[in-house]
């Protein structure tokens, strides 16, 4: 973004914006009826039962309070039963999810500005998109161990995991803080893989040493061990599992089957994980936007997808690749669900040569913008963009896995990589329209967020 204003408002201004989604998270907590969060009466039920009988509540879908939840790592309860005096046993609780969800977006400013250094009007415009997305704001204004579990994997992404950051005291941090999400919820576990992953790139890039690997990765244990052990030990001594997922398998037998892999599930799973991670309300996230909103959302995404993959790999499959993926997301993704009557308006369109002829013919209009792109990614910024793209993927892989023997798809899984799936769509707007112009979908993407935000919390609230 490019202003011209005087020195003092190009410090104000960052900060202003910083603040806008707490602003519109505060606004979200008082328009919410109480309950009307993802499952928030089971999870303000899990932390009376600390409070009240000073134990942790035991797996169960029966109407013992917090039994629901009773699978969940312990971490965000705790901290709620201890601000429970300050905050209430009840819908106060929601001012907790709303700081650490401020945080959240603290620590996504420090992961812009390393894409961006000393452009704090550009990373503040990044990490306030992030935080003013419709979802982000209502479940950072709601009851639920989300926000613990994005608090701590945002602080992870920000440490990062160049060498230079890893000296003294701060690799103990690293790990502290991945237990932190380890024990918020249990998708945080993806953060280990990512660190091996990427620890492993540097030894192959000789940027680590093979010792330094081993220490790095026996510190990260350790620590897991010391944080979390004792968490699994208690399932593995309740539910003979140390994950407790069996147990929670076996209880939720009478309310949910165990999908059979096809691709056809498959499909329905990342095309209800978009319309969710977008917008979708209410305790059974049953309250969507208006369907021809996801058809603009695909639209606006697809080009994002486009030129990041083209200015990632230049080469000329590069840019058809990023071409034809831009392509599949709006006949993939967006067009089942703008248009219902679609699927039952001719049994050839409605098929998938039907969707696959869409995706080349968008795919073929993407071609021209992605034929020469206007800025290219610096290495910086490339190394940056291989962390942010492996840390959704595996976050990805693990809400799949879980979708396997719990069919449950809700993009609100996929929220603590809110940033990193934000800012690689923004990078790749910026590869097409170029440097000079990145005021559009920085500026724009902000714009646009706000403007989603209010009109759900408008559209929600009556």
């Amino acid at each position: 973004m490019h202003w011209r204003g005087d020195a003092a408002t190009r410090k104000i201004l960052p900060g202003l914006l910083l603040l806008l989604p707490f602003v519109l998270g505060a606004a979200w907590i008082i328009s919410l009826p109480p309950g009307h969060g993802p499952d928030e009466e089971a999870h303000v039920g899990y932390v009376k039962v600390l409070v009240e009988e000073r134990s942790f509540p035991v797996l169960s879908f029966s109407s013992q309070v917090g039994s629901a939840e009773g699978h969940q790592p312990p971490l965000y309860y705790m901290i709620a039963a201890l601000a429970s005096p300050v905050l209430g046993l009840g819908w106060g609780l929601r001012w907790l999810s709303l700081l650490m969800g401020f945080g959240s977006v603290l620590a996504y400013y420090g992961i812009a500005l390393r894409l961006f250094p000393g452009r704090r009007l550009e990373a503040a415009s990044m990490a306030a998109t992030a935080g003013l997305l419709p979802m982000f704001s209502y479940l950072s204004a709601t009851v639920n161990n989300g926000a613990m579990v994005q608090l701590a994997v945002a602080v992870v992404l920000y440490l990062g995991v160049e060498p230079r950051r890893w000296r003294g005291a701060r690799s103990w941090w690293m790990g502290g803080f991945v237990a932190a999400a380890v024990l918020s919820k249990l998708s945080g576990l993806f953060l280990i893989p990512y660190l091996l992953i990427a620890w492993m790139r540097l030894l192959t890039e000789k940027r680590l040493s093979l010792e330094e690997v081993i220490r790095l990765s026996g510190r990260l244990f350790l620590v897991l061990l010391l944080l979390t052990g004792w968490w699994f030990w208690r399932n593995w001594l309740l539910y003979g599992d140390p994950l407790g997922w069996q147990q929670q398998m076996a209880s939720a037998m009478a309310l949910v089957r165990r999908a059979r892999i096809t691709p056809e599930y498959l499909y329905a799973v990342a095309v209800e994980l978009w319309r969710s991670f977008w917008a979708a309300f209410g305790p059974a996230a049953r309250q969507t936007a208006s369907p021809s909103v996801y058809i603009l959302l695909a639209m606006t995404v697809a080009p994002g997808v486009a030129g990041l993959m083209a200015a990632r790999w230049s080469s000329r499959y590069g840019r058809l690749a990023g071409a034809l993926l831009g392509g599949g997301v709006v006949a993939f993704l967006g067009w089942p669900l703008a248009v219902p009557w679609f699927s039952a308006w001719s049994p050839l369109v409605s098929g998938f040569l039907a969707k696959l002829l869409l995706a080349l013919a968008v795919a073929a209009l993407l071609v021209p913008a992605v034929a020469k792109i206007r800025w290219q990614l610096p290495g910086a910024i490339r190394r940056e963009i291989g962390l942010l793209g492996l840390a959704f993927f595996l976050l990805l892989v693990g809400v799949y896995r879980y979708n396997i023997d719990f069919p449950h798809p809700q993009g609100r899984f996929l929220m603590p990589c809110v940033a990193p799936i934000v800012y690689l769509l923004q990078l790749g707007w910026i590869a097409l329209l170029g440097w000079n112009r990145r005021s559009i979908p920085l500026g724009g993407g902000l714009l646009l967020a706000l403007a989603a935000n209010v009109l759900s919390l408008i559209h929600y609230a009556h």
